[in-house]
């Protein structure tokens, strides 16, 4: 099995050098992708919103330094200072991506109702075709109205947004003169070049646990991204998205189930999100990694060892 991970982008880890470093680290490590957060802009507080993790992942909490930027076990938003840098994600990608030859770069998650998906569709398809195909986007409707309402964007219609905002990217990847007629977005004869490398487009996976998630997964998604996903609940919860997906005649086995898993995970709960249907995992650091370049180089030593090559043979 594949594993990826999530550890740059926020805070003391926003660093172009941090990127860069921990990127090449991870290829070198075997990891098979690397991840980006998003947030355009962050508050102090948050009182029109409820942040959906608020009551943790369903997972056994990693030990943390207080000097870690995201700290898994609060009861508010995990980014402890709304004044930690947050970096454009796909930016982020795209410095790793020149970083590396074989590491896929994805979003986990871009909060696409956000964005204009024109112009995203020309960011993303420029970076895959200068990436040889290694792009994921990852896509997940919001929380927080308080970053809605700074974007201009209307927080009740994420959700048609989103699903409107997939149907535009895919027309812009894929038809050589596109056309697309929404609520949101419309455009006619719109040449969008270069295309992307990989066919089809670049692959979009869902996040978000909630049923309209898991719908917008079966009718939508190449694949899902489940952070809040108990490994008791595992079974049932993906043999439902199964059925869901053949409901929309669509294939189950084309997802890709990418489960967002701390480092501390053990092995026996691993072979059981695997035996449930979770195709690969993506490792959420905890702030455990050295920002030095000695310190970054021993420590995905160490991860090849405890989580890659362990992972690769389940």
């Amino acid at each position: 099995m594949k594993v990826g991970i999530t550890c740059g982008g926020i805070g003391a880890y926003a660093g172009g050098a941090f990127v860069r470093s921990s990127a090449r680290a991870a290829e070198d490590a075997g990891f098979a992708h690397y991840w980006m957060p998003d947030h355009v802009v962050q508050f102090a507080a948050y009182p029109e919103s409820a942040y959906p993790y608020a009551e943790g992942s369903g997972q056994e909490l990693p030990e943390q330094s207080d000097d870690a930027p995201l700290q898994f076990g609060d009861d508010t938003y995990a980014n402890v200072d709304p004044r930690n840098p947050l970096i454009d994600p796909v930016i982020g990608m795209t410095w790793a991506a020149a970083a590396t030859t074989t590491l896929e770069v994805g979003t986990n998650i871009l909060v696409l109702p956000q964005r204009n998906p024109v112009v995203l569709a020309k960011e993303l398809a420029t970076l895959d075709s200068f990436a040889l195909g290694r792009v994921l986007l990852g896509v997940g409707v919001g929380w927080a109205k308080e970053e809605f309402d700074a974007c201009g964007v209307p927080f009740a219609e994420r959700g048609k947004r989103t699903d409107e905002a997939i149907a535009a990217l895919r027309a812009l990847w894929n038809q050589e003169a596109s056309s697309f007629d929404g609520a949101f977005s419309s455009f006619a004869k719109a040449y969008s070049y270069p295309k992307p490398a990989r066919a089809g487009g670049v692959p979009i996976l869902i996040g978000g646990e909630s049923r309209p998630a898991l719908r917008r997964v079966a009718r939508h998604g190449d694949g899902w991204l489940p952070y809040n996903l108990p490994v008791e609940d595992a079974p049932g919860v993906i043999a439902e998205l199964r059925e869901m997906t053949r409901g929309y005649g669509r294939d189950p086995d084309a997802l890709r189930i990418i489960k967002i898993v701390y480092s501390n995970a053990r092995l026996d709960d691993l072979k059981r999100f695997r035996d449930a249907g979770v195709t690969e995992f993506n490792i959420a650091s905890s702030g455990e990694i050295p920002l030095d370049a000695a310190g970054i180089a021993a420590k995905f030593a160490e991860f090849r060892e405890t989580l890659v090559e362990p992972i690769a043979e389940l």
